[in-house]
């Protein structure tokens, strides 16, 4: 799909009080591999996400650097055997004597993955990855999410009312960085977010 169709689709969700405020950005680099860029989120004309695929790239070498340096102990060839990449590559017909240290590598890679996006740093293709599943997913789904694009996607839908947006409170505050930020963004939006138990200001949300 068109990067302009898919952004006209992401900004007919926003909710009214947002609506013009928060953009989607898609940059693409020429002379980069694949001519992969970055996308990211403005609010207000500032940029409050970058979600470059190089940036992330060399986040995630540098981090299974440190991994392996550090943890060289845990990962043993023989602790992979019964891993679903093991046991996918030894399908495919890999010889023997190289799976285990394949699985290890991609087991490692998910490792780190997972880690480096747990901060708040992804890659264009997260970004892509996660609007197609929002597209495609009830809001309430993705308001649960572990994505943090995802989330930050559902949290400024105008399907989401001031009762979910105190409802979530609680799980908000275990959420990263990022998805605090809109969830205040929002609630401040919506001028204020009164709970069952007589009010509250959502302003230190963050802190």
């Amino acid at each position: 799909m068109r990067w302009s169709k898919l952004k006209k689709q992401l900004e007919d969700f926003i909710c009214p009080c947002l609506r013009g405020r928060v953009e989607f950005w898609v940059t693409n680099y020429r002379k980069a591999h694949d001519q992969m860029g970055r996308a990211y989120i403005t609010v207000d004309g500032k940029e409050v996400i970058n979600m470059c695929t190089i940036k992330k790239e060399i986040a995630v070498l540098n981090a299974e650097k440190e991994l392996k340096n550090n943890n060289e102990d845990i990962f043993k060839q023989d602790d992979f055997k019964q891993n679903r990449i093991y046991e996918l590559l030894r399908r495919e017909g890999f010889p023997e004597k190289i799976l285990s240290e394949v699985a290890r590598n991609r087991s490692i890679n998910d490792m780190v993955h997972k880690e480096v996006e747990r901060q708040d740093i992804f890659a264009q293709y997260d970004f892509f990855e996660a609007v197609e599943k929002f597209l495609n997913s009830p809001i309430e789904e993705s308001l649960e999410s572990d994505n943090a694009i995802i989330n930050v996607l559902a949290l400024i839908d105008r399907r989401v009312g001031k009762r979910t947006l105190s409802t979530i409170k609680n799980s908000i505050e275990n959420k990263s960085k990022l998805v605090r930020y809109f969830y205040q963004l929002r609630c401040e939006a919506e001028e204020k977010v009164f709970w069952d138990n007589g009010g509250a200001d959502i302003r230190n949300v963050r802190e």
